[in-house]
């Protein structure tokens, strides 16, 4: 039983080690994301400027 705890622990810790890694790759993911809808609209901001001069 002593082993059936032992194995059980260990695939708890790395599913949770997973699940972190999950969360910290979809925060880097989304902080890409905002960067990229953020260089979009500076971009089509300058476009903009550009027609208008």
């Amino acid at each position: 039983m002593r082993i059936l705890a032992v194995i059980l622990i260990i695939a708890g810790l790395i599913f949770g080690i997973s699940g972190l890694f999950d969360l910290v790759v979809n925060s880097v993911k989304f902080v890409f994301y905002i960067l990229a809808i953020l260089l979009l609209i500076g971009g089509i901001g300058m476009m903009f400027r550009r027609i208008k001069s």
